[in-house]
């Protein structure tokens, strides 16, 4: 059993109080009460046979002496166990003493002596093991039948008279040292217990923390990939667009030379949008729609393909994270048409559906040469589409097949109302 006063270990990286330091804080506090209630006890008990009427000189002088060694005992001994971890040897010292004390006063015919029992039955428990304690308070209170019945002259009488209330008290005395014992033990575990759910909060929190951290991680490196990687290849095309027509046409190397400063220009704006975490440049001043069509006549003259719009008359207001993901759709659909698909016609459609089930949908189709979709397929950027349409609830397709082309297509729910 621990011991009021122990000495518990909190979590040395919980900047917070623990519950064992609150625990451990409170024995000390109770350690501090029973020194004074204890240390009390034996000087009313000096008091008592200082002042007897019914004792000799000799054996007031004797029970003084006694009193005083139970003292000197206990603030030498007994005081600093009650705080400490392992008690040993001394523990037993102190219980001997304590309790002989109490035999030599009693066979002095102190019988106000009887009063300790409330400070020398909880030190049996305080001071040893639960399983030593069981025995060691069968022994020192049957020692006091031994003095009662000694003291009435060692007669049957006397041994009837004393063993049931010696009975009474071992049994009081087991109840209440196992209740205490229980008690104590089951303290240390509940605070235990609430330290361990702290530093399990407290580990959530940090995982939650880093799990955000990776998330925004994520959510940047798809946005720089979607904007700032995007326009640095338009830029590297239509410089290499400028130096095969640098000869031949120069009015082209003009148009080409406007185009390159406008997409610098609109690079730029994106790089302040993302550290400044607002919406992309495209829909700060535009509608998805109006956006849509900006990126498409972007795109088809950075690349001469032919590119069509098609829109659902009549767009309903879709949240802004919404028309971000559609937008986002739709330019990586059209940077992976520039790399990979070598088609001539591209086809940006835009389509709402009403009702209960209502829902948006963008989608880019292009005639190109196609794919299998799968993992080997699978690349960053279809990667990062299908996690940022997920994010938002939606689902994002791929159809394809060689030759055949290929059709992007994102669709997220919208609310009712």
């Amino acid at each position: 059993m621990a011991a009021p006063g122990r000495r518990l270990s909190p979590d040395d990286g919980d900047p917070a109080r623990s519950s064992v330091a609150e625990l451990d804080a409170f024995w000390q506090r109770t350690t501090v009460a029973w020194h004074a209630v204890y240390l009390g006890l034996l000087g009313l008990l000096a008091v008592i046979i200082g002042s007897s009427g019914d004792l000799s000189s000799r054996h007031r002088l004797a029970g003084l002496l006694v009193v005083a060694a139970m003292v000197v005992v206990y603030l030498l001994i007994g005081r600093r166990l009650l705080g400490a971890e392992e008690h040993g040897w001394q523990g037993v010292v102190q219980l001997v003493v304590s309790w002989g004390g109490m035999y030599a006063l009693l066979g002095l015919g102190v019988y106000d002596a009887y009063f300790l029992l409330f400070g020398l039955i909880p030190h049996i428990w305080v001071l040893l093991p639960t399983r030593w304690a069981v025995g060691a308070s069968l022994v020192f209170l049957s020692g006091l039948a031994v003095v009662e019945v000694g003291r009435d002259g060692w007669t049957s009488e006397a041994v009837r008279d004393v063993v049931p209330q010696v009975a009474l008290q071992i049994g009081l005395a087991l109840l209440m040292g196992l209740f205490i014992t229980h008690v104590f033990i089951q303290a240390e575990k509940r605070a235990t217990l609430i330290d361990e759910l702290e530093r399990t909060r407290s580990e959530l929190a940090q995982l939650e923390h880093s799990r955000g951290v990776l998330a925004e991680r994520e959510r940047l490196s798809h946005e720089i990939h979607d904007t700032l990687a995007q326009g640095f290849t338009s830029i590297l095309t239509l410089a290499q667009a400028i130096e095969v027509a640098l000869d031949r046409d120069p009015r082209a190397v003009r148009d080409r030379l406007a185009l390159l400063e406008q997409t610098a220009r609109d690079n730029l704006a994106e790089a302040r949008a993302l550290v400044s975490s607002l919406a992309p440049v495209s829909l700060q001043n535009a509608s998805l729609p109006e956006a849509l069509e900006r990126i498409a006549a972007r795109f088809a003259d950075e690349t001469g393909l032919e590119v069509s719009l098609q829109v659902d008359d009549g767009c309903p207001p879709l949240p802004a994270n919404v028309e971000v993901v559609l937008l986002r759709t739709a330019q990586e659909a059209l940077t992976n048409v520039r790399k990979h698909a070598g088609a001539r016609r591209v086809i940006v459609a835009l389509r709402f559906r009403a009702g209960s089930a209502g829902a948006a949908t963008v989608a880019v189709v292009d005639d190109g040469r196609g794919f299998l979709p799968g993992a080997s397929h699978d690349g960053y950027g279809l990667r990062g589409m299908r996690a940022r349409v997920e994010q938002v609830g939606g689902l994002l397709e791929v159809v394809s097949a060689p030759a055949a082309g290929t059709t992007v297509r994102a669709t997220v729910g919208l609310a009712p109302g």
